[in-house]
């Protein structure tokens, strides 16, 4: 029997009441509907510091690219997700590994727990979370939830056939403007 090392996966991100991370337009604007809450200014610094690795998909880093963002994250280690190979010189020096993969997750997530790294924020997008859904790696979803619908756009989860997955939920609390957060664990077994 082979005993597979395993990493806690987080789905951390925000989506629009109609299931989008994004518009049709790849513009994030739309998160501005989220109002202030307690706690908005150091809830997602606190969620950070309990992240060792990360896997960011091709789209979510043009995006901040674009933006001017480069990647705010560079002091974790990063799995990009690009058939780009120059997307990786586009981000510049970071302080931790920046790598770029392509193809099949399964060897990513091994060689991310293989590391050492214990939780790993899937810190985008929908293609990548639906792609590490189809491999039963996703352990958590955490979701904020605007107040607006945007009706195109990429969904939560991208993917052809997506397999079917169970969560239990976890947290649902009110925020500001009328936006939630959600939490939901996987339940396996």
């Amino acid at each position: 029997m082979v005993l597979r090392v395993s990493s806690h996966v987080i789905w951390y991100t925000a989506l629009s009441m109609d299931g989008r991370i994004a518009d049709g337009q790849d513009s994030l604007d739309w998160i501005e509907a989220i109002g202030p809450y307690e706690g908005s200014g150091t809830e997602f610094h606190a969620f950070l510091a309990t992240i060792d690795a990360a896997v960011v998909g091709a789209s979510t880093l043009r995006w901040l690219l674009r933006g001017g963002h480069g990647w705010p994250h560079g002091d974790l280690p990063t799995w990009l997700v690009s058939h780009d190979p120059g997307l990786v010189d586009r981000v510049g020096p970071t302080e931790a590994p920046f790598t770029r993969v392509e193809g099949n997750l399964e060897p990513v997530f091994e060689a991310i727990a293989a590391a050492g790294h214990r939780r790993v924020w899937l810190c985008g997008g929908g293609d990548v979370a639906g792609q590490a859904l189809a491999l039963d790696r996703i352990d958590e979803v955490v979701v904020t939830i605007a107040p607006v619908a945007l009706g195109k756009g990429p969904s939560l989860f991208e993917g052809l056939a997506l397999p079917h997955r169970t969560f239990q939920l976890a947290e649902c609390r009110p925020l500001g403007g009328g936006a939630a957060r959600l939490r939901w664990e996987r339940a396996r077994g």
